[in-house]
């Protein structure tokens, strides 16, 4: 009973002297989705961070400074881009992570005039191009400032909103008014749909198509409604039989055949 007594105050002693899960000594002695989970307004870029993996990669750093949109700014991305690939994903959320320290007070002292260009986790994934992999911060009257894709033709700048947090001088938290979009990172060129495979009988040309013979159909003239009566006066002339021509050839015939009779007669004297 004293051996398993004592393993627990072991065991408590440890749990209270050890860093938490997933933070290690000297590199990463913090856990930016714990961090972010005391928030819930940066809950669904707390969800992205988680299924990129991109928060194994911050909990890895000494010292990051992890830009934050709240939730509208993640669900505007999300409609805007609902099939947007893991890769891209991946890329977008690096360039909010600045590889280095900067709270409020730290922002407010960063020479006016000019933007301070710095240095984002995008960078060391070596995909990075055209300074896409790096922020131009531009400090702004009353503490504001600027944050924009030092590569030019950035699609989207965001505003500093506020401090949400920070562990001096390991990670800090500020809020921004929406995604920093740097060009080439979602909006890509499409490539062109692959030309679909044709059978080997259709590579042929066809040989040219012969009209064939055009039937032309007797068109019935139209004709207002009238009364049944006058149809039937109307129709009356019509059915009559019109003369045959085979007709007047028997009469013909018959006055040829009457002629020969009497020729015939007159010869052999009878008449």
């Amino acid at each position: 009973m004293a051996a398993a007594r004592l393993s627990l105050l072991v065991l408590l002693a440890l749990a209270l002297v050890l860093p938490a899960s997933g933070a290690e000594p000297g590199g990463g002695a913090f856990n930016v989705t714990e961090i972010l989970g005391r928030f819930p307004e940066f809950s669904l870029f707390n969800l992205l961070l988680g299924k990129a993996h991109v928060d194994r990669d911050i909990n890895s750093r000494n010292a990051v400074t992890v830009l934050v949109p709240d939730n509208s700014a993640v669900d505007w991305l999300l409609r805007r881009s609902a099939r947007l690939p893991r890769a891209a994903l991946v890329e977008l959320l690096s360039v909010h992570v600045v590889l280095d320290y900067i709270d409020a007070a730290k922002l407010a002292k960063l020479p006016r005039g000019r933007p301070t260009v710095s240095t984002t986790l995008f960078q060391t994934t070596g995909k990075a191009a055209r300074r896409t992999g790096f922020l131009a911060i531009t400090p702004t009257a009353r503490g504001g400032a600027v944050f924009a894709s030092a590569a030019p033709g950035a699609l989207v700048n965001a505003t500093f909103k506020k401090a949400v947090t920070a562990v001096p001088y390991n990670i800090s938290v500020l809020e921004i008014s929406n995604f920093v979009v740097p060009p080439g990172v979602i909006t890509r060129p499409r490539m062109p749909p692959p030309s679909p495979r044709m059978k080997p009988t259709s590579i042929a040309p066809s040989p040219a198509p012969v009209p064939a013979p055009t039937r032309v159909l007797p068109t019935l003239p139209s004709s207002p409604l009238t009364d049944p009566a006058d149809e039937e006066a109307d129709e009356a002339p019509a059915t009559a039989p019109a003369p045959s021509h085979g007709h007047s050839v028997k009469v013909m015939s018959w006055w040829s055949g009457l002629g020969v009779a009497v020729g015939m007669a007159c010869m052999f004297g009878y008449l």
